[in-house]
């Protein structure tokens, strides 16, 4: 399943084991539909060939069916656009407020650091003891406002 993450259609065997994963990955999502890494196997598969919006759907369906799964969410939202991947990693934190993943990446989507800023002071609100957090938030800040906030 690994190799198709760089998947070309050279020949007509190509398009076999296309078919073949996509089989695959169809029985995996629906034999475990609990099993996050299937959800993004299955999207990326479809990714690779050109189907964006089947594995836009795809991951989508996966982040409804698995909420708790942090790397869900954020495949999710590298498929999407910058605006759209702030919505789904602001839905994700509301299933998972306490992963630091989904703070991280949605700091990134922000625009301005001011925003960059407010996202992470509300991460800190609910994971105070992250050192990944506060490091991306001292980093934010120059170096007075940083001694005020360690």
């Amino acid at each position: 399943i690994i190799y198709m993450y760089t998947l070309q259609v050279q020949s007509s065997s190509d398009l076999q084991d296309i078919k073949k994963a996509r089989l695959l990955l169809k029985s995996v999502i629906t034999t475990n539909p609990k099993h996050g890494p299937g959800w993004i196997a299955a999207a990326r598969l479809e990714q690779e060939t050109g189907r964006l919006v089947v594995a836009r759907n795809l991951i989508m369906k996966g982040c409804d069916t698995v909420p708790k799964s942090d790397d869900v969410w954020l495949e999710a939202a590298k498929m999407h656009s910058k605006e759209n991947a702030k919505a789904i990693l602001a839905k994700a934190i509301r299933y998972i407020p306490t992963s630091k993943k989904i703070w991280l990446a949605a700091c990134k989507y922000e625009g301005t650091i001011e925003a960059k800023k407010a996202v992470l002071r509300r991460a800190l609100e609910l994971i105070p003891h992250s050192v990944d957090l506060w490091k991306a938030a001292v980093e934010l800040e120059n170096p007075d406002d940083a001694r005020v906030m360690l």
